[in-house]
């Protein structure tokens, strides 16, 4: 696989916030968001190499939202201990959630965050501390380093919209203490149809 050039996803609010000390207007779940658990069911798309133009389903389940507090601990263990420090740290929380691709239990994610958009929608952010296959350790590659996976959905007041899915990623702040997204491999996956699981 090659190694993409590193690039900034305004998307990744949850992080992209505490880091600049900008706050949103409201960023807890208010009184309207949608009640829990909830689900949403995607089309993915490859977007580059390989992959592009292929497409596969995707279900993402919310058990919970993670409160601004735990996210501002993240963003100081991220940035006081790096990667591995943000890591070691998701080792120890629960699952809020779960992303599954067509046919596949899928994987749990440790954070998850609501914001509402200002139009009736909302943008939603979940991160976890992604699976490493035992083939994929003992090679002890380069993918190593990128441990992270995303999933960005941005929906309606009807539930409906778009995303992102970036299985494979490395989170960091780079020398102008800004925080970026650094993807191993392809481009993200693109998250289209997306809609409230009824």
């Amino acid at each position: 696989m090659r190694l993409m050039d590193c690039r900034k996803i305004a998307v990744i609010g949850w992080l992209a916030i505490c880091a600049a000390g900008v706050m949103l207007a409201q960023t807890n779940p208010t009184d309207t968001s949608p009640q829990l658990p909830v689900s949403y069911i995607a089309t993915a798309f490859g977007q580059a190499g390989p992959l592009a133009g292929k497409s596969f389903g995707v279900t993402v389940y919310v058990t919970g939202w993670t409160s601004d507090a735990v996210v501002q601990e993240l963003a100081a263990t991220l940035k006081s201990k790096g990667p591995d420090g943000l890591l070691k740290a998701m080792y120890d929380m629960k699952d809020v959630g779960r992303v599954a691709p067509a046919d596949s239990v899928g994987s749990g994610f440790r954070v998850a965050q609501i914001h509402p958009d200002g139009k009736g929608g909302y943008h939603i952010v979940m991160v976890t501390d992604r699976p490493i296959s035992v083939p994929e350790a003992s090679y002890a590659g380069r993918s190593m380093q990128y441990p992270f996976g995303i999933v960005t959905l941005n929906v309606d007041k009807d539930g409906k919209g778009s995303g992102i899915l970036a299985p494979v990623c490395k989170i960091k702040f780079n020398k102008k203490n800004e925080l970026e997204i650094e993807h191993y491999g392809q481009k993200p996956f693109r998250l289209a149809n997306v809609q409230l699981n009824k």
